[in-house]
């Protein structure tokens, strides 16, 4: 994905007007954690934290702080919502570089993202759901949604 249209995706992920009217998030460097920029309460009352290009279940995760930019959540349960074609577990991806993993399907991953979930999620209960590159990829942990991760271009 160009980053341009990673810079789109984002903005669909975490709400248009939010991000237009305050300074946009700043991705996890190669190697190094999400820093948590933004807050996401559901009407479910789960919390999630975002640096842009992960949502993930605030409970999982347990940063030491929560971010307290409020970002609205309709985006995030509509992807939670949306019907996936594909699917796979954490086990299932590929290490292709340093920076890369893909799904057996192709779908390319950072690998900054892909070893931070490693480290929080249980790996025989979570799962990726994907419908195309270029698309957000579900996070399931235990058959819940808890998260959305946006793809990267090879």
């Amino acid at each position: 994905m160009s980053l341009i249209k990673t810079a789109v995706a984002l903005i669909a992920l975490v709400g248009a007007q939010a991000l237009l009217a305050q300074t946009p998030m700043t991705h996890a460097a190669p190697g190094t954690d999400p820093v948590w920029q933004g807050l996401i309460v559901l009407d479910d009352g789960r919390t999630f934290v975002t640096d842009g290009a992960l949502v993930i279940d605030a409970a999982l995760v347990k940063p030491s702080k929560l971010p307290e930019r409020k970002i609205p959540g309709k985006v995030v349960v509509d992807y939670f919502n949306e019907t996936y074609t594909d699917e796979c577990g954490l086990r299932d991806l590929r290490r292709v570089s340093d920076r890369i993993y893909t799904t057996p399907s192709g779908i390319a991953l950072s690998s900054t993202y892909v070893n931070y979930l490693g480290r929080f999620l249980p790996s025989r209960s979570t799962s990726l759901r994907m419908t195309a590159p270029g698309r957000p990829v579900l996070i399931v942990v235990n058959g819940k949604p808890a998260g959305i991760l946006m793809p990267v271009s090879q």
